[in-house]
């Protein structure tokens, strides 16, 4: 390698790790805050079951110690991070969340109540909430994460196993799966993490190359769109694998939710069904893109009656926008249209969510009125504005005018991305007028459709659904065992009859003693030794000789993979698959199957 080459990439990586440590410590507020809240409500709750004299000293010191990382955050962000510095933090941080770690693995054990259930439970429960927790705000920085979940989480099985039932010896394994889990997801997401942002700093030296070597100017734009596809052949394969530690975490915060708690375990459990329901977003959206770029998304044209299109989305909006006291309105009409009904209403959507995230004051207003033969379809805010010469750049993905942080909170970046391929497949054209200061509008053109053309019921991008699966037979195929497990243990609370194998083999071994036909078969797509749900499915129809209704479930994001998956003729969901939308699907394919026989 030249010297030039090495000093850049020595340079790189000091500037990846400062960038680490920042992403890491902007996390710490959010982290204590809920350190010392979740900490009270727990001692509240155990104050019946626990002497208080306890209670009090154990959260006297997990504020003790949330001070200290708060101060040290403080300190943060007055220091200058070479690379000495940088070190420092980062050790600081780590050394923090083992502190806290064995606070808590150690309130596990001094607050466990032998005679109390319930107490239990909601210590078990509160373990995996703040464990989960801690792989979210220090992913960053893997040691980070260690360094909280095996003092907290391991110290806290002791008294479990202590007990020497099978009840409480299960739960205390619980913990070690849930640390197993949680350790290969954290570094997975780390790994993605200081990968993308290694990619952000080459890409940026790129464009300085871009801009300073005009003679080299064609090789530069060919190593920019190289290092593009590295880094998207690089997230086609890290998804598949972040996704299945994912797709099951979803199961088993499904399951929990089912589940009798108590006010404060049930209150734990629905802050981690948010968190778990953001990074799902986050991978949705990612997908959405995949999707688009592989051309696999068809447009069903039909004529649509624009108002309850436009009236769902106000009612999905109008409560964030109330939260920030912004009026949302939408101008009635009796216009119909020529489009996909599913794809128009994601388009105004995706506006109407970027209108009120980034209006700050005023009023949002969605409207339509013809033009000649078409209908333009308008979304008008009075926010910040986009100067003139930033229009392009809004549309390109994870690209925020006003969150260089990457404030999560203000979205991931890829609304706009989306709605600008969704526009080029529909053929529906997009504009944008803006003045900085006074607002913006986003205008989108449709053909005008006739009223005599529409059919209710068939345009509105509406699904009636039937939540009854109880008494189903339902086969799953999964090469992951925590998959396996998580969608086995949902199924049977919804009261159906589960049989789950690793293989297509596995499967018709256990199919010996079964004596009726399935009424639903559930594969992964990617199996081991080079087998894919297509084939399982086929196969498995053939030993039954019937169509049996088939599920492809897939956390592939790479275009050949995404094509074969939607061209095989089955239904297919992606992972991280949401339980209320399988329940769904579930009972309309078996309403389906039910009408035909």
């Amino acid at each position: 390698m030249p010297q030039g080459d090495s000093a850049s990439a020595q340079d790189r990586s000091g500037l990846v790790a400062a960038e680490l440590v920042r992403a890491q410590y902007r996390n710490i507020p959010t982290a204590v805050s809920v350190n010392a809240v979740i900490a009270a409500l727990l001692c509240i709750a155990l104050q019946e079951t626990v002497p208080l004299e306890r209670l009090g000293w154990w959260l006297l010191v997990v504020y003790v110690v949330a001070a200290i990382r708060f101060l040290v955050w403080l300190r943060f962000h007055s220091a200058s991070l070479d690379d000495a510095v940088t070190r420092m933090y980062r050790r600081l941080a780590v050394a923090g969340s083992g502190v806290n770690g064995l606070v808590w693995g150690a309130g596990g054990i001094i607050l466990y109540a032998s005679h109390s259930p319930a107490s239990q439970f909601l210590l078990l429960i509160t373990q995996f909430g703040m464990g989960a927790g801690a792989a979210y705000a220090s992913a960053p920085a893997f040691a980070a994460v260690m360094a909280y979940l095996l003092p907290s989480v391991l110290l806290s099985s002791v008294p479990f196993f202590m007990e020497g039932d099978s009840v409480h010896v299960t739960l205390g394994t619980m913990l070690f799966v849930f640390v197993a889990a949680a350790t290969h997801f954290t570094y997975g997401i780390s790994r993605t993490i200081a990968r993308a942002i290694a990619l952000r700093f080459e890409n940026l030296e790129l464009i300085h190359e871009l801009r300073n070597q005009t003679l080299a100017a064609e090789q530069a734009r060919e190593a920019a769109e190289e290092a593009n596809v590295a880094k998207s052949r690089f997230l086609a394969a890290a998804g598949h694998d972040l996704r299945q530690p994912l797709h099951a975490l979803g199961f088993f915060v499904d399951a929990l939710q089912e589940q009798s708690l108590a006010a404060d375990g049930r209150a734990v459990v629905t802050n981690i069904r948010r968190s778990v329901d953001a990074m799902e977003d986050l991978f949705n959206s990612l997908l959405d893109v995949s999707r688009l770029d592989a051309g696999i998304v068809r447009p069903r044209v039909a004529t649509i009656a624009l108002s309850p299109l436009m009236e769902r989305v106000r009612v999905e909006f109008e409560p964030a926008a109330a939260q920030k006291q912004l009026s949302l309105r939408v101008r009635r009409n009796s216009l119909f249209v020529r489009s996909d009904p599913v794809l128009l209403e994601r388009v105004m959507r995706n506006l109407v969510s970027n209108a009120v995230r980034y209006t700050d004051r005023g009023k949002i207003v969605l409207g339509a009125r013809r033009v000649g033969g078409m209908v333009r379809i308008e979304v008008w805010d009075s926010g910040r504005g986009i100067p003139k010469d930033k229009h392009r750049e809004i549309f390109q993905e994870f690209r925020q005018l006003d969150n260089p942080q990457r404030d999560r909170r203000k979205g991931l970046g890829l609304g706009l991305a989306i709605v600008e391929r969704l526009v080029k497949l529909l053929d529906h054209p997009l504009e944008l007028t803006s003045q900085p200061g006074k607002g913006s509008v986003f205008a989108v053109t449709v053909p005008r459709g006739r009223r005599e053309e529409f059919v209710p019921g068939e345009a509105d991008g509406q699904i009636v659904v039937d939540r009854d699966v109880a008494n189903s037979l339902i086969l799953v195929v999964d090469d992951e065992l925590d998959v396996r497990e998580s969608m086995s243990a949902l199924l049977r609370r919804w009261h159906c009859e589960v049989v789950a194998a690793e293989s297509c083999e596995d499967m018709l071994h256990k199919l010996v003693s079964v004596q009726r036909i399935p009424d639903l078969i559930v594969s992964d797509y990617r199996l081991n030794e080079g087998e894919n749900g297509i084939e399982v499915v086929a196969r498995l129809r053939e030993e039954f000789n019937a169509q049996v209704p088939a599920l492809l479930i897939t956390g592939d994001t790479g275009i050949e993979q995404l094509i074969e998956a939607e061209e095989s003729g089955l239904h297919v969901l992606h992972k991280p698959l949401n339980p209320s939308r399988l329940r769904a699907l579930i009972a309309n394919l078996r309403r389906e199957r039910i009408r035909a026989a």
